[in-house]
């Protein structure tokens, strides 16, 4: 993120810090050229690292700006504590965000980390543990057919009988009409969804330590 967008986007304001030529200054020439009072020259703000130089609209801005000092050193102070404080806002706005979602900065170094942490955050701000998250699925509804069932209650025995749970009392391929109606009536006890061809039905254990018994399931 470059400076702009940190105090725009962060910050909620522009950038005011003026312009000045940093890259002409030197050790060489401080001394000599910041105690001049006239403005720098156009030349003077040339980007010689990205070769790029100031536009007349900007330098003219520039001049309007320079005005306002006596000397050029007046200027380099200005501009240096310009420099710093529209740091400050954009700053005290992301020590504020992390105290909000409770984030560690101490933790998380990095400020995709941080992000990232009040990324997720966020999305449960208007979470309820009741709500109802679910949009209404247009897919067929699933006829469970005979075959399907069959296949469901030797899935139910194998999976009981390979945890050494107790399968004598398990549905069976008698509870059929029982079932079916079942998942064409309601819906999946977890997720409200109704069950269809891509949503297909099951059976969840209350009890995990027993087996899927007819009084030990709901439908998911």
């Amino acid at each position: 993120m470059t400076l702009k967008k940190f105090v725009r986007d962060i910050g909620g304001g522009t950038m005011t810090k003026g312009r000045f030529p940093y890259e002409y200054i030197n050790i060489d020439n401080y001394a000599t050229e910041l105690d001049k009072s006239e403005p720098f020259t156009r030349e003077a703000f040339d980007n010689k690292l990205k070769n790029k130089s100031i536009s007349e609209a900007k330098y003219q801005k520039y001049l309007v700006e320079a005005a306002k000092f006596t000397t050029r050193w007046d200027q380099a102070r200005s501009y240096n504590i310009q420099d710093i404080r529209i740091m400050i806002e954009p700053i005290d706005n992301l020590i504020k965000m992390m105290f909000k979602y409770k984030i560690d900065m101490l933790v998380m170094f990095s400020m995709s980390q941080c992000a990232n942490a009040i990324k997720y955050s966020s999305a449960y701000d208007d979470f309820t543990m009741n709500g109802d998250y679910n949009t209404e699925d247009t897919d067929k509804p699933i006829n469970i057919t005979m075959p399907y069932w069959t296949a469901k209650v030797e899935s139910y025995i194998e999976q009981d009988q390979k945890k050494n749970r107790d399968s004598s009392k398990n549905v069976t391929i008698a509870d059929y009409e029982y079932f079916k109606e079942l998942f064409e009536k309601q819906r999946c006890y977890i997720c409200n969804c109704k069950f269809t061809w891509k949503n297909r039905p099951t059976l969840d254990r209350i009890n995990n330590e027993l087996g899927h018994s007819k009084d030990n399931v709901l439908p998911c």
